[in-house]
């Protein structure tokens, strides 16, 4: 897996921006990764135009559970730190960087996910180290995957880390 440079514009502009939704329905996106995760789950890492989604979907195809991050969400839940319900944990964070440090966290992240065939890193044209970048952890009993948004004009890295309880349904409140 290498960093898939997309040819749309970078479009987040900053942290505080990002929103959180859980529920909602597929939104378009530039890039998808399909991965399984076995007992007939399939997970889509998706790269939005403005941050991501992640849907978890039942052998069927149907959505079990879907996490959107993104900066375009009206009347979606402002970035929470954590989150904690029945089969659902969330888990986010904003790391403001030096111009110099936040190249080479972004370097780093990048070449540790190269390798990883349950990644998905995506930089945008025109904006040096502007990254979203997805990976899927699977344990026995649970789903789990993280998120990085760098921010390079702000300065900010944005980490999330969610973990599903296999089977979990969308009933997660925003």
């Amino acid at each position: 897996m290498t960093v898939q440079e997309i040819s749309v514009a970078f479009a987040d502009v900053r942290a505080a921006t990002l929103r959180w939704a859980v529920g909602l329905p597929e939104r378009v996106a530039l890039v998808t990764r399909t991965l399984e995760a076995g007992h007939g789950v399939v997970v889509d890492l998706r790269v939005l135009g403005a941050s991501h989604q992640v849907l978890v979907r039942d052998a069927a195809g149907d959505v079990l559970l879907s996490e959107t991050v993104a900066c375009d969400l009206p009347g979606a839940a402002a970035m929470p730190e954590q989150i904690g319900a029945p089969g659902y944990d969330f888990t986010s964070g904003v790391e403001r960087l030096e111009a110099d440090d936040l190249v080479a966290r972004v370097d780093v992240l990048t070449s540790s996910l190269a390798d990883d065939p349950d990644a998905l890193v995506v930089s945008f044209p025109g904006v040096p180290h502007a990254v979203t970048a997805l990976a899927l952890r699977l344990t026995p009993d649970a789903i789990s995957w993280e998120s990085w948004h760098a921010y390079p004009q702000t300065g900010e890295l944005v980490h999330t880390t969610t973990r599903a309880t296999t089977g979990v349904s969308a009933d997660v409140r925003n």
